[in-house]
Parts: C-alpha cells; sequence; structure tokens
C-alpha cells in the first residue's frame, strides 16, 4: 500500500519525465494554439505570384481559416492556429486578379486533400 507521503514525492521526481514524452508539451503546440509561421510559395513557370494571398483552408483539428499577403519574393508570414491545412492562391491587390489566376494551374487555385500541411510554427515547406 502506497501512502500519500509517499506518493507526493514519487510525483514531484517522475513529473518532469513525463511531460518530457512526446504530445505532453515541449515543442509541439496544442491543437489550437497560434504559432508564428513563414515560407516562401514557388511560383509557376512564367508566372508572378506578387499580390495574391495565400489562403490556408482548415482540415482538421482546430485548424483556423487565414491568409497571407504574398510579396514580390514569394514569401510570406504571420501567426495562425496550429492544425492540419490544404493552401491555395487567392486574388490580393493590383493586378493579381482572380481572371489572371484563372492561368496558373489548377493546383494554385484550389486546395486538396491530397495536399495538406500540419502546421506546427516555423517555415513552412509549401508544394504545389
Amino acid at each position: 500500500m502506497i501512502r500519500n507521503r509517499t506518493l507526493v514525492p514519487l510525483v514531484a521526481v517522475l513529473a518532469p519525465f513525463v511531460l518530457a514524452l512526446p504530445g505532453c508539451g515541449g515543442d509541439v503546440p496544442a491543437s489550437g494554439e497560434t504559432v508564428e509561421v513563414s515560407g516562401k510559395v514557388p511560383a509557376p513557370a512564367g508566372k508572378s505570384i506578387a499580390g495574391y494571398n495565400l489562403f490556408f483552408q482548415p482540415t482538421g483539428g482546430k485548424a483556423q481559416q487565414v491568409q497571407f499577403p504574398i510579396t514580390a519574393d514569394g514569401s510570406f508570414s504571420g501567426k495562425m492556429v496550429a492544425g492540419t491545412y490544404t493552401y491555395y492562391l487567392t486574388p490580393g491587390k493590383g493586378s493579381a486578379t482572380e481572371k489572371a489566376l484563372e492561368a496558373f494551374p489548377e493546383a494554385y487555385r484550389k486546395g486538396s486533400l491530397d495536399r495538406q500541411i500540419d502546421v506546427k510554427g516555423g517555415a513552412l515547406e509549401l508544394k504545389f
């Protein structure tokens, strides 16, 4: 039989080890937690992606839709909720119109469950 006096020191000794296990704290954000992200959108051959937005559509967890403007060099950054997403481009400002977007390959214009990313923060590697 374990008495409470023995259990308390045992819990205090084991707690740091339990918290270090995957999914129990550490570097993995909880679903629904806001994280900083950044990345670069690879432009399709012969097309400019400046002025478009990168739209993240949630596909699971507590993810929330968000979009980031894409700069002239194709980069984006900001905060979003950790979770699973698909992604695609949407018109932004200037010459980035819906009509111009129609000339992009379909992968750039539509999200797909075949193309998902698990967002945990940091640099995102996008593939179209």
